[in-house]
């Protein structure tokens, strides 16, 4: 799946609790929507050349269920301002589905090993570690930021 879309204002939720997100108003999209939950993404600003990794949640986030459903990425390694920028994100591989945690500590919790997972199967994609199913193919052949 990719999306092509503009940076919109959120509920500020992921700043707060220490995972900024990038909550992306789809504008166009290639592929069939997948179900919601957390992904490894690549995340590309401005029709930048490089990617940046990124943990994407796709849904309704259950734990604070305010507002409409969301497609958001919190980029690791990439800090500033993207209101209202033109982005790419590209859905590379699932991670697990989206849950309701018993408090927002909780959730920061899971997303600190989201985001760990995601930088370490980048990672490990890129140093050829892992299998070569269709997900690391793609990460492989993807220019990254540094992170």
């Amino acid at each position: 799946m990719i999306i092509d879309g503009i940076v919109e204002q959120g509920k500020h939720l992921g700043r707060k609790l220490g995972f900024p997100t990038a909550n992306v108003a789809p504008r166009a999209a290639v592929g069939e929507w997948p179900r919601n939950g957390v992904y490894a993404a690549a995340f590309w600003i401005d029709g930048d050349a490089l990617a940046w990794p990124g943990m994407l949640n796709q849904g309704v986030h259950p734990t604070a269920p305010e507002g409409k459903p969301t497609v958001e990425v919190n980029l690791i390694g990439f800090e500033g301002d993207l209101y209202d920028r033109p982005v790419r994100v590209e859905y590379l591989r699932f991670l697990r589905l989206e849950r309701r945690f018993e408090s927002l500590d909780a959730l920061a919790v899971q997303l600190a090993r989201d985001r760990n997972a995601v930088r370490t199967w980048i990672a490990a994609s890129l140093a050829g570690e892992e299998p070569g199913d269709a997900a690391t193919r793609r990460a492989r052949e993807i220019e990254w930021h540094d992170f």
